[in-house]
């Protein structure tokens, strides 16, 4: 059953309908989320709201055409609203990833690659960031990013080569420093 069915059943009336959407994105919408705001409990608070809002609408019968760029709509509105009331671009970096004692070398090693990239793609402005995050980590097609933000498609190609274009200047200019150096 497609996504968008399970949203009319909630808007008639089958709460039990939401289970299953949690269920199919609440990790992904988390790993979205978390990798906006860079927090475990923001981004669990953004993951909540969204799919609140989610049962709102289907309460009030609306059903989306695309259930998914939709739902990364609200999702990503939820972290600029967050970000709006906060007055701060989160671009901090947690120790959550902090090696333990004994751990192999190979795992620290891509650790500190993940960190970096983190690091780097943060460095990034929300609107590069944003569908670089949709197309790479949340596999979004071209056409759902354009409907997630709202933004002709073309804007979405021209954001993903820009903001890749970017990314490749943080890394080279960071490369030197070595895997790490932000860390």
């Amino acid at each position: 059953m497609q996504d968008e069915d399970y949203m009319s059943q909630l808007s008639n009336g089958h709460d039990s309908a939401l289970d299953t959407l949690v269920f199919r994105y609440h990790r992904l919408l988390y790993g979205y989320a978390y990798r906006l705001l860079q927090d475990e409990k923001l981004a669990e608070d953004i993951v909540q709201e969204t799919f609140l809002k989610i049962y709102q609408q289907g309460k009030k019968g609306y059903v989306p055409e695309k259930f998914k760029p939709w739902m990364y709509k609200i999702a990503t509105n939820s972290c600029k609203d967050y970000w709006k009331k906060a007055s701060t671009k989160r671009e901090h970096c947690t120790d959550r990833d902090v090696e333990e004692e004994g751990q192999i070398h190979h795992i620290i090693d891509r650790q500190l690659e993940r960190r970096w990239m983190i690091d780097s793609l943060n460095q990034l402005s929300f609107e590069h960031r944003s569908v670089l995050y949709l197309r790479f980590y949340q596999d979004l097609k071209y056409a759902e990013i354009a409907l997630t933000l709202d933004i002709p498609i073309n804007t979405v190609k021209g954001r993903i080569a820009r903001g890749l274009k970017y990314l490749e200047g943080i890394l080279r200019e960071d490369e030197p420093k070595g895997v790490g150096a932000n860390v």
